[in-house]
């Protein structure tokens, strides 16, 4: 009894120091994913560093002695840390409403071989004792990513697997997307800085390129170039109310308060995470709801076909953003006529695939706008 005290104690010792490792493992990677945001302009003042945004954990099965194994799980460690810090990077340093990691748990126990399971926002990989203790064995950050990418967190059959290529936050899909929201809110903000300079609401680098300034800080002025400026880069039937009327009356520092919140608002990347988020759903609805046609006749003495479509359900909402992404419709009209002695054929009917010009519109800009009216109490919170 008395040893069998020992070795828990033991254990439990063990593990409160390799999850106070864990921690310092994640901090020392703060400043990697502040230097990579900063390249990506993405504000960082409230991006959470990795050791509160995240938790590894330990955990062994009964009677697994730890402490020998204390050198190998040291880079499972290292791995895990590695693998959060590319996850954090990849999301922006934002939480996602869709599979979202809060938590990593290593847990060394009697299974055959290395599994990595997802459920409610912790990610379980299991470490098998035999591998790690006699093959000494270290499952690397590289692999743990591949395994993310490939869904294999997943059950085989599950529908949501299936569809992996659209709803993995750090996936090619939503990176592309990213990257892509990312260069118009850029192009948008260069357009908007000139305006905000030539009206002296911030400085810029030279004096020489602006017009006289007594006359530039006129409201009227003001006011007609902001109202065109914002009606070019938005569009009004998604806003559902008139600039003009909003703004006609507005003086010069509501309007100057309006232009910079509307830069804040194109620049967070808590929105575009929102806006990724709502287009995921969005196009995961267009995939159920497409019509597809599907007409095969066969003739001879043996026909071998397959017709596969991708098809899941996810119960999630999409909140008022919905009406800033458009899913652009396809039909698929699949016919198939053989005739002969031996005939086989395959159709893979991907409904939506990741072409982000062909398949989704995001209109980051406006939603960026509407945000900003809500901000300063000029139109009223929708839900």
């Amino acid at each position: 009894m008395s040893t069998n005290l020992s070795k828990n104690k033991s254990n439990e010792e063990l593990i409160v120091f390799l999850q106070e490792y864990a921690r310092d493992s994640l901090s020392q990677h703060n400043s990697e994913i502040i230097a990579a945001l900063n390249r990506r302009q993405i504000p960082t003042q409230q991006v959470r560093q990795l050791e509160e945004a995240y938790q590894i954990v330990l955990r062994t099965g009964n009677n697994i002695p730890l402490r020998p194994l204390k050198k190998l799980l040291i880079p499972h460690i290292e791995a895990v840390s590695s693998f959060l810090r590319d996850f954090q990077i990849g999301v922006l340093g934002q939480r996602s409403s869709i599979f979202q990691i809060y938590e990593v748990e290593l847990k060394v126990d009697d299974c055959y071989q290395y599994q990595l399971v997802f459920e409610a926002g912790k990610l379980l990989i299991q470490i098998p004792y035999w591998q790690i203790s006699f093959l000494s064995r270290k499952l690397k950050y590289k692999e743990i990513k591949k395994r993310w990418q490939k869904g294999e967190h997943l059950p085989e059959k599950s529908p949501t697997r299936k569809l992996w290529w659209l709803i993995n936050p750090i996936g090619e899909f939503r990176s592309n997307l990213r990257s892509l929201l990312m260069l118009a809110v850029r192009k948008r903000i260069l357009n908007l800085d000139q305006l905000l300079v030539k009206f002296g609401i911030i400085e810029g680098d030279t004096r020489e390129d602006l017009p006289a300034r007594e006359e530039s800080k006129t409201s009227n002025r003001l006011q007609s170039a902001a109202i065109t400026f914002l009606k070019k880069a938005t569009h009004a039937e998604k806003l559902g109310v008139d600039l003009e009327v909003i703004l006609k009356d507005k003086d010069q520092e509501t309007l100057g308060k309006l232009l910079e919140r509307f830069k804040a608002n194109l620049a967070d990347p808590n929105q575009i995470e929102d806006l990724i988020d709502t287009s995921t759903l969005s196009l995961q609805q267009a995939i159920t709801q497409e019509e597809s046609a599907v007409d095969i006749k066969m003739f001879g003495f043996v026909n071998v076909g397959n017709y596969h479509r991708i098809d899941v359900d996810l119960n999630l909402s999409a909140g008022y953003l919905k009406k800033y992404v458009e899913v652009i419709p396809r039909k698929a009209d699949v016919k198939a006529v053989q005739f002969g002695f031996v005939n086989v054929y395959t159709i893979d009917d991907i409904t939506v695939t990741p072409n982000l010009h062909n398949a989704l519109k995001v209109d980051v800009e406006t939603a960026a706008l509407e945000k900003a009216l809500q901000d300063l109490k000029l139109i009223e919170q929708t839900n």
